[in-house]
């Protein structure tokens, strides 16, 4: 009888971790547009040679922006833009860092380093992404356009260097971004950035975190 009823109390304990394990491990980000869909130069420009190629030069960076910019605008999510190229490492790095699939940035990840009343009203989070060519005369004309080559440069940056993560509030078109040339340290938890940074772009209202937005050594 005992084993009967332990079997099914652990049955049920299962059913309700495999529950709530989709949301758990659902990532927070997801890709603002199909590239695909905006058509690239027709001038013979040709993509670096990689096995995927993430950040188009031969697609044109405002046309890019505009499109994700509208869509976050009309679904009301933040917008995650990264200036970047395909052979940067410290891009590679850094997707290895928020994409990882086996430890996902989630929304609820990013809502515990918000207040309770800011977390609430965030409701289900999404972050929607772009990335930008960085190397690209048409993403430094975007980057110089949109104010985020003075960004940088407050950082410590002469100009857009890679990756260069700006988090955009598309309701007022304000931006926030955390990145800082040879920073000592930086949030131990990618969601203490989003947070920071959704803080800072107005998309929540600043309050006592849940939970302490911890740093650690570069």
């Amino acid at each position: 009888m005992f084993l009967r009823v332990f079997g099914l109390g652990l049955l049920a304990l299962c059913l309700s971790a495999c529950a709530g394990g989709g949301s758990d491990k659902t990532s927070v980000f997801k890709d603002a547009i199909d590239y695909a869909s905006i058509s690239s130069f027709d001038t013979g420009c040709q993509e670096e040679k990689v096995r995927k190629v993430k950040y188009f030069q031969c697609k044109d960076s405002r046309a890019l922006y505009e499109a994700a910019f509208d869509k976050a605008k009309a679904q009301g999510k933040p917008l995650m833009v990264t200036f970047g190229f395909n052979t940067c490492p410290y891009c590679l790095k850094l997707d290895k860092e928020i994409y990882d699939t086996e430890n996902p940035v989630t929304g609820d990840r990013v809502k515990q380093y918000l207040s309770r009343e800011a977390a609430a009203a965030l409701g289900e989070l999404e972050v929607l992404t772009l990335r930008l060519h960085a190397r690209s005369e048409h993403g430094l004309r975007l980057a110089d356009e949109l104010g985020v080559t003075q960004m940088a440069q407050s950082r410590g940056w002469h100009r857009v260097w890679s990756p260069f993560v700006v988090f955009v509030n598309p309701q007022s078109g304000a931006m926030a971004s955390e990145s800082l040339w040879e920073a000592e340290t930086v949030y131990c938890d990618w969601a203490a950035n989003i947070a920071v940074s959704l803080e800072k772009n107005g998309t929540v209202k600043r309050g006592r975190p849940q939970a302490p937005r911890k740093r650690c050594p570069k």
